[in-house]
């Protein structure tokens, strides 16, 4: 299989033992790329319904993908899944963003 282990891993916890593996071979289909397949499996958080959605959706545009996974509904980066799940949390998100520093942070 073509699905780093952190995927795996997360799929193992967040879906049912008996669907894995065809999970796994959907995620496989989805997307080559580990970056959109973390996005698929996070954004989803279980629910097979929005894995299948979102397995779509990254065939279309992966973008729209990496949006509903890394960024909140203002478009402030929350994630960075080029890197393993587990380290992908930015730890200050609000730190500096697109309109540049944070003036509370200032």
């Amino acid at each position: 299989m073509s699905v780093e282990s952190d995927i795996e891993e997360r799929v193992r916890v967040d879906f049912p033992p008996d669907a894995v593996a065809e999970i796994l071979r959907r995620l496989e289909s989805a997307s080559a790329n580990a970056r959109t397949q973390r996005c698929i499996v996070f954004a989803a958080r279980g629910h097979l319904w929005y894995f299948n959605y979102l397995c779509r959706v990254a065939k279309r545009d992966f973008r729209d993908v990496i949006l509903a996974a890394e960024y909140d509904r203002f478009d402030i980066r929350l994630y960075d899944f080029t890197k393993p799940l587990h380290q992908a949390r930015i730890d200050d998100p609000y730190a500096t963003n697109k309109y540049g520093p944070d003036p509370t942070k200032i």
